[in-house]
């Protein structure tokens, strides 16, 4: 039943997967920035007596323009990925059509998004009084729970904070949609997705660790 729903869901044209992901984004940025990140928490955290509302303006111009690049950023990002998993596919010599594994990654940035819902219902609806800190180190699922942030840089807490079950999940439903539209078993096509994308990201953010170490 689902694997029905999901083919015809493949289906759709390419423009309309992009349209759907970039909604789901934009809804989920939207959320954090403006109401996580309300005028309030930057207010009470205001280090001067004068020019918050140029300062707020600046902030929300900022954000009007990550609201207005979403599609673009859900296409870049899907792009990028496409190309890194190509790599191990060409390697191992498995076949999928570009078009049909673009589409299932835009599908997939579905999962990507939802950090960004998380901790707008977490911060919203559930936690209600919180701090600025609290949000900069909110990575929900991730590595970081594994450290202290405030023993380490901010940086360094938002690379932990990006290895985390969402991209295990978004790496798992790859696998199967190689799995299915070729004729390689799921743990190999999981494989070819973790020492591609997942050994991407994790280099990643090795690197930005390394940096501010």
């Amino acid at each position: 039943m689902i694997k029905s729903e999901l083919t015809k869901i493949i289906e759709k044209p390419v423009w309309v997967l992009l349209l759907a992901a970039s909604a789901f984004y934009f809804a989920g940025l939207f959320l954090f920035s403006h109401f996580v990140w309300s005028t309030d928490i930057y207010e009470i955290n205001y280090r001067t007596d004068t020019g918050f509302d140029a300062y707020i303006g600046m902030v929300r111009m900022f954000d009007l323009a990550r609201y207005l690049l979403s599609p673009l950023y859900i296409f870049a990002i899907s792009f990028i990925i496409l190309g890194v998993l190509k790599i191990g596919l060409i390697i191992n010599n498995i076949k999928v059509e570009d078009k049909l594994l673009f589409k299932a990654i835009i599908l997939g940035t579905f999962v990507l998004s939802l950090p960004l819902w998380v901790k707008a219902v977490w911060f919203v609806l559930v936690k209600g009084n919180y701090t600025m800190d609290e949000v900069k180190f909110f990575y929900p699922l991730s590595f970081l729970y594994f450290f202290d942030p405030a023993d380490i840089h901010f940086n360094i807490a938002k690379a932990l904070g990006r290895i985390n079950i969402y991209h295990l999940a978004f790496m798992a439903f790859i696998a199967s949609f190689i799995k299915h539209y070729s004729d390689v078993n799921w743990y190999r096509s999981f494989g070819i997705v973790i020492y591609t994308y997942g050994l991407g990201l994790v280099l990643l953010q090795l690197i930005i660790i390394l940096f501010y170490i």
